[in-house]
């Protein structure tokens, strides 16, 4: 065979190459829809196929347990104790407060001005400030929630996959790939060089060449933590406020007959919001949804932690002269009670 008629076929192969190549890239162009779209039709897509991956993915999710064996529907599964209310265990715990003679000195003391207290000092004469009645702890709950949201779901996406610069075709399970090329910029390259490697053909030029796979279905999965402070009329806790309020002394109870305290009458106020109503603020905070699936396997969203803990708030009755006023100290930390605090808790 003549070298001319060889470097014919040659062309024409090279030709017949970037053609199918050329169709290939018109045909991904035209046939791929929007995001929308992508995602309406996988909505709408109810194949056999797809069902029987759907079984296949499901079944696994039995497996490590995400799914009990008696479902066999795993659309939209929920899971986990944290839907509701009544599968999640409550421990109650109380702070214990200071001293109430502590709190009594103090609040006696914060009535007085600076120049009183160094007078009375010198002088050791009693202060006019006097208590006029018991005092009285007042137990106020605050909730603590902790616990996550794990969801398992399908999602359609396309793999593209590279080869190396000398393939030049791929069959992938008895079907056939078309490549695509890569193009790069090159601006160090003149582009006379460019002109005359594209004319060669492109499929032996040095640019990147990969295939793609398309309508893959991918198990995937999502985990948010979470925990959440907030109470009883419902204002959300910060964790320094929390830690301030809960940190020490406290003691598990599982009446609330074991909230008294010596020489004090007691008042424990009622929650203001219902443990649903804090699971559903948990909720609100943990659960995050995939931003883009084709169907939702199983929603788990488990409670680890469950306390209601009531905080003293020590009322101290006093009176100078002829008006009473009411001292109000933190009994956690043996203060008077700041703007902050009566702020969450009035």
């Amino acid at each position: 065979m003549k070298l001319k008629e060889v470097n014919d076929q040659f062309d024409e192969i090279i030709l017949g190459l970037n053609h199918v190549r050329r169709e290939f890239e018109g045909f991904q162009a035209s046939a791929s829809p929007s995001e929308d779209e992508s995602n309406d039709s996988i909505k709408e897509n109810d194949d056999p196929e797809s069902i029987a991956l759907e079984e296949y993915l499901s079944s696994r999710l039995q497996q490590i347990g995400e799914i009990s064996s008696e479902k066999k529907e795993a659309k939209g599964l929920r899971t986990g104790n944290g839907w509701d209310a009544t599968q999640i265990i409550e421990y109650v715990y109380k702070i214990d407060p200071v001293s109430i003679k502590r709190a009594i000195d103090l609040a006696i003391s914060s009535n007085r001005r600076l120049r009183e207290k160094i007078v009375d000092s010198l002088m050791r004469r009693k202060s006019e400030t006097k208590l006029i009645g018991t005092p009285t702890v007042e137990f106020v709950p605050i909730w603590k929630i902790k616990g996550f949201h794990e969801c398992y779901y399908l999602r359609t996406t396309t793999y593209k996959i590279k080869v190396n610069e000398d393939v030049v075709g791929v069959e992938v399970e008895g079907k056939s790939r078309d490549l695509i090329l890569e193009k790069k910029h090159r601006n160090f390259v003149p582009s006379v060089i460019l002109e005359r490697l594209q004319r060669l053909g492109a499929f032996l030029s040095n640019e990147s060449k990969y295939f793609l796979v398309n309508e893959v279905t991918e198990l995937a999965r999502t985990r948010s933590d979470g925990e959440l402070a907030i109470t009883s009329s419902g204002k959300k806790l910060d964790q320094d406020d929390e830690l301030a309020l809960t940190s020490w002394r406290s003691k598990r109870i599982f009446d609330q007959t074991e909230l008294k305290v010596k020489g004090a009458k007691i008042h424990v106020r009622e929650s203001a919001i219902s443990k649903e109503t804090l699971l559903e603020k948990f909720r609100e905070q943990v659960i995050r949804m995939p931003e883009r699936f084709k169907q939702i396997l199983s929603n788990r969203l488990q409670i680890g932690e469950l306390k209601r803990i009531y905080v003293p708030l020590i009322r101290i009755p006093i009176q100078k002269g002829l008006v009473p006023r009411e001292v109000i100290v933190n009994g956690t930390s043996g203060e008077l009670a700041d703007s902050n605090l009566l702020e969450l808790f009035e």
